[in-house]
């Protein structure tokens, strides 16, 4: 097949099927990748991405030591990234989470991640979620970061044991013990001593993420990082 034909075909099938941008369902235009122009100038970055004073070792404070925390955007309900949170998670747009790993990644390696991070891993589905969406939202914003970062990548050293939501862990006082076993580490030598970069797609209350922490941290990681998406403002 000639390129002027593939081109027509490729023309034809966007007519057909128009790329829509994940924060405001707008037709994206022929050089626009994923998110367009005006929404990409909207978005609400986070404005210290790496530093000490990232948010998320307030919301985290005394329950889970991280050494450095990094999020792409601010989340708030109703917003721009609200809509692209749930592109990616309900519209299986697998390409979308690998678009926003590399920006990040990208941010992380001129900070010099590189040097500090093994293993990348994120948040685990449960195995129903998994098979109801099909594939889980944080797998390529994980992957390209850990490509960055010159890091391994495993998604399957950390385990959920509970599909319920985390919602019972919204309340701080919560034991422990019980945050704790909603998840598990299989495989603890790959863990053990390693620089760990847990990265999900977005922080709340940090109640999955305290619990995903908790059972990294006793499967011997020393040194915990966590890299989001987005967190709430």
């Amino acid at each position: 097949m000639n390129l002027s034909l593939y081109n027509m075909l490729q023309d034809f099938k966007n007519f057909l099927f128009p790329k829509l941008c994940a924060c405001c369902d707008a037709v994206l235009l022929k050089d626009e990748q994923l998110i367009c122009t005006f929404c990409r100038n909207e978005l609400p970055l986070y404005p210290n991405f790496f530093d000490g004073d990232h948010d998320l070792h307030k919301i985290l404070y005394g329950r889970v030591l991280v050494d450095q925390a990094a999020s792409l955007f601010y989340f708030e309900k109703k917003g721009i990234i609200q809509n692209l949170i749930h592109d990616l998670k309900y519209k299986g747009n697998e390409d979308l989470s690998f678009h926003l790993g590399e920006w990040l990644g990208n941010i992380l390696q001129e900070a010099g991640w590189q040097h500090k991070i093994e293993v990348v891993i994120p948040v685990p589905l449960h195995p129903q979620r998994m098979r109801e969406r099909g594939y889980n939202q944080v797998e390529g914003f994980g992957k390209a970061i850990a490509d960055k970062l010159s890091a391994s990548y495993n998604d399957g050293l950390l385990k959920r044991k509970s599909n319920s939501t985390t919602q019972v862990f919204k309340n701080r006082l919560a034991r422990t013990e019980v945050v704790q076993n909603h998840f598990y580490v299989e495989g603890r030598s790959d863990v053990k001593d390693k620089q760990i970069l847990l990265v999900d797609d977005l922080v709340t209350t940090g109640a999955t993420l305290e619990a995903c922490s908790l059972a990294l941290k006793e499967a011997g990681v020393t040194k915990l990082n966590i890299a989001t998406i987005a967190i709430s403002k």
